[in-house]
């Protein structure tokens, strides 16, 4: 249990497979060391690329907590601002989420990986999921799971729209 800040070696860039991996993952309990972490990897290479944090929702005692973490690269560049750059955060105020059923970090956790699995499944079939058994009850390990199952996937093998 940690959250992980990612660092990627700019000068590498992407591999084979067209993605730009990590070099190296720091991982720490305390939320406000990540965003120290994160913030001097992006102030030494001004670049919005140089690092990401992944917040880990059960060190999370709000709300507010996982979207600092989630939040530092656009936090940062709001106050770096770089021509031509731009980058997506997630909303912060907690009653956009209530209208989703989201009231804990877990809770967010959920919805946001079923809408990357529907993501992911609508890339793979050309429409969304439809009876695939996960929800907002499922647990955070089955959906994991799915989506895991889901991107082992060869793109030509991908599930069968229903």
């Amino acid at each position: 249990m940690a959250h992980k800040v990612h660092i990627y070696d700019l000068e590498k860039g992407f591999d084979e497979g067209g993605w730009m991996r990590p070099a190296r993952t720091l991982e720490t309990t305390d939320p406000e060391e990540a965003v120290r972490l994160a913030r001097a990897e992006l102030d030494r290479t001004g670049s919005i690329s140089a690092a990401t944090v992944r917040p880990d929702w059960r060190l999370c005692p709000d709300l507010r907590t996982y979207f600092r973490l989630t939040n530092v690269v656009a936090d940062w560049l709001d106050e770096n601002p770089i021509e031509g750059a731009w980058i997506g955060r997630l909303v912060e105020d907690p009653a956009h989420w209530d209208g989703y059923g989201v009231r804990s970090p877990e809770e967010l956790e959920k919805h946001l990986l079923l809408s990357d699995y529907s993501d992911l499944y609508k890339e793979l079939t050309g429409v969304r999921p439809r009876h695939s058994g996960l929800s907002m009850a499922s647990s955070i390990e089955e959906i994991e799971a799915a989506y895991d199952r889901l991107r082992d996937l060869p793109a030509d093998d991908g599930p069968e729209p229903p």
